[in-house]
């Protein structure tokens, strides 16, 4: 099986750390680690299974077909008073 190299934009990079600076301010450090492995466990499939995920709408209706877009489900509770 061909494996390929997965590589993440600067947008990705970048949402990744907006993404922990939110829970570390709104949830604690062990939820920031558990969410960063698991965005990078599933994002790193991608080397194994390139076509994995879908082409977004947005490139698509663009004829752009070279990215794809993996959707976590992670459960999320926030309760606020």
């Amino acid at each position: 099986m061909a494996s390929y190299k997965v590589v993440m934009t600067k947008d990705a990079e970048t949402d990744l750390e907006d993404i922990n600076n939110y829970i570390a301010d709104h949830d604690s450090i062990d939820n920031v680690d558990y969410v960063l492995d698991e965005l990078l466990k599933v994002t790193n499939t991608l080397a194994n299974f390139p076509m994995k995920g879908c082409i977004p709408k947005e490139l698509q209706s663009l004829g752009i077909r070279e990215y794809r877009q993996i959707f976590l489900n992670l459960i999320v509770s926030f309760i606020t008073q």
